[in-house]
Formats: C-alpha cells, sequence, structure tokens
C-alpha cells in the first residue's frame, strides 16, 4: 500500500532513548506538507517507551519473563508509548469551533519520505521475489535475536471515569500505577489540558484500530506487513482545544494489546490529528502541515533542515579512564587502535571484549566481597558503579529514568529497595539503592564550568584492614568493572582537544571527572559520592534510593529543561545491605535506563 501522510515543518519535538545495557533509539521528526490551510505544526512533541530493549529481550536479570511484564523496563516484546504535544490551531479561531475527531501515528524507519516499518525479521525466498517474512513468533521460536515493530490491538479499550481517578494524577498528568496487565481496566487514554487549565482532563469515546500503511512490498524485500499504523477516532468528540493546548496520549502495554520494539536500530513515530472520524486526509487535517514552497513570479525557494540526533552509550568502563593506544582495553573495545581519545567516546560495555571471565561479562557488575564470591554481609554495606553518556541537539533539554526491580533471587526472595526518598545505607538492613556519584543538587545550579570531583580509584575495597589505605578508610568499599583501567589519575595520554577543555580535567591528563550539567539530579538521587561505611571509615556521608515500582513506571534520576545536552556523564553508585536472615541465594537485577530528550 501505497501512502502519503502529511506532517508538519520541522519544530520542536521530543524521543525518547534508552538502555536496559542494551541501546535502541527512537525519534520523532515529520516529513514536509504544502497546504495553506494547515501551516501550523504540532509543538513540543515527545515519545516515551516503556522500555528501549529491543522486541525480542523480554527478559529479567534472572533470564526468566517472572519480573519482565508487561509495560515494564526490560519486555521490549510488549511495550507502552506515551505521546504528548501542543496544538496550533485554535478551534475557535475560525468561527467553525471544529473538534479534534481522529489523531494517527505512524511507525517508519525514515522521518521523512516513504514509511517502511522497523525491524531486521528475515525475508522467505529469493531476493527480488521473496515469498513471505518471518513473524515475531516465527523468529522467537527459532530463538534469534530478531523482531519486527508490530502494533498488536486486538481488544484495545480506553480507561473508564473511576480507572482514571484511582490511576492518574490529574494535576500532573501521570500515571500513579499502570491498568491490570488482563487489559480489564483498559490499555489506552486520552487527555487534554487548555491553555486556562490547571489539570488534565480525560477525553472519553475513543475507538483503536491498528493496520498496515507502509510503502513497498514482501516480493521487493521492502514491506514486513506487520501494523505499524495506529488510528484513533471519536465521532462526538468535543475536543476543543485554544493554541498552545496540550494533549497526552497514552497507550499502555497489557498481555493482549502491546507494540513490539524492532529488532534493532532508530525508528520515527509521524503524528496527525483531524476533524473527521470518518475520514484522514489533507482535507480534515488539522495540524500536520506547512507550506514550504510557493509559485511567486518563479522565485526561488530554499529549503532545509536540522534533523535531531542523540547519542545515549550506558556500559561500565568509561573510556576517558583507559590509556588511548596503548594495551588492549581502548584498541579492543572500540573500532581501530585510536591514537587519541575522540570528542565525546562512548561508555563501553566491558573492560575485556570476547572474555570468559564473569568479571568482564558484558554490561554485568558484581556487587560483594571480591574475596567472598562478590558476597553481601551483615557488616559491610558494599557498592559498585556504571556510567551512562548523553548527548543530543534537544533544544528544550532531557530527562534521563531508571527503571528496573530490586536485586532478587529465582524463588522470589527480595533485597528490599531503599524507596523513593532517600536514606543513608544501613549495615545489617536489608536495603538495595543507587544515586548519582555527580555532586548533589546544588553543586549542578551552578554554570557549566563547575567540574564535579568523583573518586575514580578502582582497588577492591574489600575488606577491613587494622591500617587501612586512604581510599579503605572512607569507607567506600567498592568494586567496579573498571578496576584494571589503565589511565587514572597521572597517567598521560592524547585526550582530544575539546574534551581536554569541556568535559576533562586538564589539570590532570587523562582523568576525566563526569560532568552532568546542565543535567540536575533528581531528588533523593544526588548524594551517591562518599562514604557508605562509618563512622569507623569516615563520616556517613550518602544517601541512596530505591523505588520497586520504577519496573512499572520509570523514576526520573536526571532532568534539564532548557539547555542542549552536550556529553553529558553520570556516574551510577548502585549499594546493597543484607540482614542475617536475608535467605540464601544468588541474586540479580537489571537496571533500565532511558533518555527522553525535548525538542
Amino acid at each position: 500500500m501505497n501512502t502519503t501522510y502529511k506532517l508538519k515543518s520541522v519544530i520542536r519535538r521530543g524521543t525518547l532513548l534508552g538502555a536496559a545495557f542494551a541501546l535502541l533509539a527512537a525519534t520523532l521528526l515529520p516529513s514536509i506538507a504544502a497546504y495553506a490551510d494547515a501551516l501550523n505544526p504540532l509543538t513540543d512533541r515527545s515519545l516515551t517507551l516503556s522500555s528501549s530493549s529491543p522486541g525480542w529481550d523480554f527478559l529479567d536479570g534472572s533470564g526468566n519473563p517472572t519480573f519482565a511484564q508487561p509495560n515494564s523496563g526490560a519486555n521490549g516484546r510488549q511495550t507502552g508509548n506515551t505521546f504528548e504535544f501542543k496544538v496550533s490551531t485554535d478551534s475557535s479561531a475560525t468561527g467553525t469551533d471544529t473538534a479534534i475527531e481522529a489523531f494517527t501515528f505512524q511507525y517508519c524507519t525514515t522521518s521523512a519520505g516513504l514509511c517502511r516499518t522497523p525491524g531486521n525479521n528475515q525475508y522467505v525466498g529469493t531476493p527480488g521475489s521473496y515469498t513471505d517474512r518471518e513473524t515475531n513468533a516465527e523468529a522467537l521460536a527459532a530463538g534469534a535475536q530478531r523482531s519486527d515493530l508490530e502494533v498488536v490491538a486486538p481488544s484495545a479499550s480506553e480507561l473508564t471515569a473511576p480507572d482514571f481517578a484511582s490511576l492518574i494524577n490529574a494535576t500532573a498528568g501521570v500515571p500513579t500505577a499502570i491498568p491490570n496487565r488482563d487489559g480489564s481496566e483498559g490499555s489506552f487514554l486520552v487527555m487534554t489540558k487548555d491553555v486556562a487549565a490547571g489539570t488534565w482532563s480525560p477525553s472519553y469515546g475513543w475507538s483503536l484500530a491498528a493496520s498496515s500503511v507502509e510503502d513497498g512490498s514482501i516480493a521487493l524485500g521492502t514491506s514486513t506487513e506487520t501494523n505499524n499504523f495506529i488510528t484513533l477516532t471519536n465521532s462526538s468528540s468535543t475536543m476543543k482545544l485554544k493554541t498552545g493546548g496540550e494533549v497526552k496520549i497514552i497507550f499502555f502495554a497489557t498481555d493482549d494489546n502491546y507494540i513490539t520494539n524492532p529488532g534493532q536500530g532508530a525508528f520515527f513515530v509521524k503524528i496527525n490529528n483531524y476533524n473527521s472520524s470518518a475520514t484522514q486526509d489533507d482535507t480534515t487535517l488539522v495540524d500536520g502541515g506547512v507550506t514550504v514552497a510557493n509559485v511567486m513570479n518563479r522565485s526561488i525557494s530554499i529549503q532545509t533542515k536540522v534533523l535531531e540526533t542523540m547519542d545515549f552509550s550506558v556500559g561500565t568502563v568509561d573510556p576517558y579512564t583507559l590509556t588511548s593506544g596503548v594495551g588492549s582495553q581502548l584498541s579492543t573495545a572500540t573500532s581501530g587502535n585510536k591514537t587519541t581519545h575522540g570528542q565525546c567516546d562512548p561508555i563501553l560495555p566491558t573492560m575485556t571484549p570476547g572474555s570468559s571471565d564473569p568479571a568482564n561479562a558484558v554490561n554485568t557488575l558484581l556487587l560483594g566481597d571480591a574475596n567472598g564470591e562478590f558476597s553481601l554481609s551483615t557488616a559491610v554495606t558494599y557498592s559498585t558503579h556504571s556510567y551512562w553518556r548523553l548527548s543530543s541537539n534537544s533544544s528544550a533539554g532531557a530527562t534521563v529514568y531508571y527503571s528496573g526491580v530490586t536485586l532478587q533471587n529465582t524463588v522470589g526472595d527480595k533485597i528490599d529497595g531503599i524507596g523513593n526518598s532517600a536514606l543513608a545505607p544501613q549495615r545489617g538492613t536489608p536495603q538495595f539503592g543507587l544515586a548519582l556519584a555527580n555532586g548533589n543538587i546544588d553543586d549542578n545550579l551552578t554554570d557549566g564550568s563547575y567540574l564535579f570531583p568523583v573518586d575514580y580509584d578502582t582497588e577492591t575495597y574489600a575488606t577491613p584492614d587494622t591500617t587501612p589505605d586512604p581510599d579503605l578508610a572512607r569507607g567506600v568499599f567498592e568494586n567496579g568493572a573498571d578496576n584494571a583501567a589503565g589511565g587514572l589519575v597521572g597517567a598521560t595520554q592524547g585526550i582530544h582537544s575539546s574534551v581536554a577543555t569541556d568535559i576533562s580535567n586538564a589539570g590532570l591528563a587523562g582523568y576525566h571527572d563526569p560532568q552532568l550539567y546542565p543535567l540536575i539530579p533528581a531528588q533523593h538521587y544526588d548524594d551517591g559520592a562518599g562514604v557508605v561505611n562509618g563512622p569507623e571509615y569516615g563520616t556517613l556521608d550518602t544517601k541512596f534510593a530505591f523505588d520497586e515500582e520504577s519496573n512499572l513506571i520509570p523514576r526520573a534520576i536526571a532532568s534539564e529543561n532548557d539547555e542542549v545536552v552536550d556529553c553529558v556523564t553520570a556516574k551510577i553508585r548502585y549499594v546493597a545491605n543484607i540482614a542475617a536472615t536475608t535467605p540464601a541465594g544468588i541474586y540479580t537485577t537489571k537496571i533500565n535506563y532511558i533518555a527522553a530528550p525535548q525538542y
């Protein structure tokens, strides 16, 4: 089916990406149309995914689906999507007082031009005359790391008024819980907030349909024939908003109604709204097009675009702590043998790629006493750390969220999460928590020249000593995947000139201070740097939190609303404590980090 859907100019728009120690990009960019009656775009658009994992990845940290239910951070096969935007057209400005009766959402591999559904499933047959394409079910049965984006909505229904009151914070317009996974409370919601309104209001009477709307064919290998198009219609709609009025549409994932992420790569979503529930085309388009060329005395029109960009890497090793061009760490962890570090090298997933040593597993941290098979103790708080690095040309900033469950074993025993209010580590009390180790909120409310002091020493602080060294005396008790980093304080290496100027401490060659600015740590997540065991090892000056509901509703850990995010780096610190009665076993978890820039 060859269908073109008209969208608006390249105005502020949003995307959400993230990584559960596996990176999936997602973005939003309109194509172009030229219709004089539809000159205003949807603005401040954003898309938030419940999970950024690929569609074939839907297991929890223990390799089973127990804690990876639909709409959770680990489940890329059954994801939820949240769209938010502002309208440009005043419904009453023309005197017709037209209501918005339809929305469409089209998922494509590119931001403009022909639309092809994202995915990496395989075709069946001979190139040029394929007979079929592998389904997601077939790829799953084959154990392949492949999936096509697919909207599955056989019984999608909207939340009722009682469910809205119990599940949604109307002031903030955000869920406080998600609907039942069996779909009994509905699976989608349409909300609006007018310019003068202080709260969000539900809009009822909407119906959802999923279909395949793409260019190409199976035979030529240019189509998937999976559903990539969502239509919401409401023939009795009373949605009449002033210019700048906000709309939020949430697709919750349930057992039977969900969106499957593509197996790899980026995807784009094209959004339109219409004033007719029966017909969605150029004649009923409300906010969806902009004139880019006119015939005026054969004048010359010039057009250009600035497309959205984003780099978001999550891992356990900061390459700026590695000696450039010397040894195997940097040269084997990245492509080629570099003589200098790049301007904003991505965070690495391991110190030694391909190693069979569990300590070098990809994006895996070992938390506990290194001399006791990385076990926890009632007498000591143990810690470890990971990193994420974010760059985006999002002029209105970005927010980074975390999603996951606390440490637990395969039979359901768990170490309690500290909660969503920061607390100091308490030995002998079951606790699991995380926090940023970049500096506190006040530190981040400075100009961009402030470089946050972060301890990058990587000894294994495992066992108290009668004559502890200075690091041990700090009570860190920390083990990291980057223990063997070769480019620590005092090392000499060639750092890219822009790095030395902007995000590296030039006085200590080869030493990179993770700079979070302009992102600001969220309340309760800004005190991760310092002593976790006190007072005998120093003043206990750290606090951590962990919200166990984040697995279903991601929690913000750092955000910025006004500036471009340029190579910001977060060091995330994790701590754990146990009681004498904590059941024995191997405890695991999987933490998903999600980046949502706002354009």
